[in-house]
């Protein structure tokens, strides 16, 4: 019975901790897949992350992307299908290998990659702003690289 009571105590120390991470995680994923005004259109974070990868990286497959954001294919394939058809994407087929797709931004998608890094400056640089204010600059660094060295151990895991 001790036992348990020394688990119990454990976990009620360590739960305060990990419910905040539990609640910045879900708060965040619900932020990535809100939909975000950007220009005219509604697109999710990760919607415009691809596009904006495709952008920075012409003739990358969707195989790549889902290595790249941890994501399944078939996952990703939805995102490049929904910017193909919306006109920000095509998909142009090597001559040795017409399986995988490269990936190219249209005119347009180049102009809407363009819309989406000037708001990520905006937003990031005001973010940080804001927490630099409230923690300090070495508080945000030293988050950071936490942070950096969280995500090695998640995709240990993975």
């Amino acid at each position: 019975m001790n036992h348990l009571s020394d688990i119990d105590s454990a976990y009620q120390k360590l739960k305060v901790r990990a419910d905040l991470l539990y609640e910045f995680v879900i708060l965040y994923h619900n932020f990535i897949y809100s939909k975000h005004a950007y220009d005219a259109e509604n697109f999710n974070m990760i919607e415009m992350h691809t596009l904006t990868y495709i952008n920075d990286i012409p003739g990358i497959t969707a195989t790549e992307l889902s290595r790249l954001w941890h994501k399944s294919k078939s996952s990703i394939s939805q995102t490049v299908k929904k910017l193909v058809e919306a006109g920000y994407v095509e998909k142009s087929h090597s001559e040795n290998n017409e399986k995988n797709a490269l990936l190219y931004v249209t005119e347009k998608g180049q102009r809407l990659s363009n819309i989406h890094k000037a708001y990520d400056v905006a937003d990031i640089t005001q973010t940080a702003e804001h927490l630099i204010g409230r923690c300090g600059q070495e508080d945000l660094d030293a988050f950071y690289r936490v942070l950096e060295e969280y995500v090695k151990l998640m995709k240990a895991e993975l």
